[in-house]
C-alpha cells in the first residue's frame, strides 16, 4: 500500500504544519513515511508544495510524488490547486480546496485579476476523481475567531480519504500544535463532520 498526499498553499498559511500533522498521524498508525518540503519561498509568500507519502517501507523509494500520482491534493489556497494538477489524474486524485484566496503580491501590485472559484474548479475538474471546495478560513473565523484553524478543518475533512485511524490523528495534532490543542482538536472534528 502506498498513499501520496500533496499539500500546497502559499507562504505563511501553515502548509508545513499541516504536512507534519499528516506525516505524524501516518507514522503513529504504523506506516513508513517519506516526504519533502520546499519551504524556501515561504518567506516571500510564494508557492509551497509539500509531499507526504506513506505506506509499506518497500514501496516508498522516493520522498517526491511523480506526475499524476497524487492520491490526495490539499490546496490551502484555491489558485495553488490549479498548479497542483501536474501531480493529479482523473482516475485517482481527490482534491480538497480551501476557498480562501491569497492574492499574489505582484498580481496585487499590478492590479491583475484573480480567477473566480468557478474558473478554478473548471481547470481542476479534468484532473479530479472528486473535488471538494469550501471556505475553511471563514468557518474557523466564525467558530474560533481565528482563521489559522482553517487548515485543521481542511485536514479533518480530508482525513476521511486517508487510511489513518482517528486516534493517530488526535496524537499527531497534540504533538504538532501544543499551544492550541483543544481548538485544533475541535477544528479537526468540525472538518470530519462536514
Amino acid at each position: 500500500m502506498r498513499y501520496n498526499v500533496l499539500c500546497i498553499g502559499v507562504g505563511g498559511e501553515g502548509v508545513l504544519t499541516a504536512a507534519t500533522m499528516i506525516a505524524r498521524a501516518a507514522n503513529y498508525d504504523g506506516y513508513y513515511v517519506r516526504g519533502v518540503q520546499l519551504h524556501g519561498l515561504a518567506q516571500r509568500g510564494g508557492s509551497i508544495p509539500t509531499f507526504v507519502r506513506f505506506g509499506d517501507k518497500g514501496e516508498l523509494s522516493s520522498p517526491g510524488i511523480m506526475q499524476g500520482d497524487a492520491n490526495l491534493v490539499l490546496a490551502f489556497e484555491p489558485l495553488e490547486a490549479v498548479r497542483a494538477t501536474y501531480y493529479a489524474r482523473k482516475e485517482k486524485t481527490i482534491f480538497v480546496i480551501n476557498d480562501f484566496p491569497h492574492m499574489p503580491v505582484y498580481a496585487n501590485l499590478l492590479n491583475l485579476p484573480y480567477p473566480k472559484i468557478d474558473e478554478i474548479k473548471k481547470r481542476v475538474k479534468p484532473f479530479a476523481k472528486q473535488l471538494f471546495v469550501f471556505d475553511a478560513h471563514s468557518i474557523a473565523k466564525e467558530r474560533f475567531g481565528e482563521v489559522v484553524l482553517g487548515n485543521t478543518i481542511v485536514l479533518g475533512f480530508a482525513s476521511r480519504f486517508m487510511p489513518i485511524k482517528r486516534k493517530s490523528w488526535v496524537k499527531a495534532i497534540k504533538a504538532s500544535s501544543p499551544r492550541m490543542i483543544k481548538e485544533n482538536l475541535e477544528a479537526f472534528r468540525i472538518g470530519e463532520n462536514m
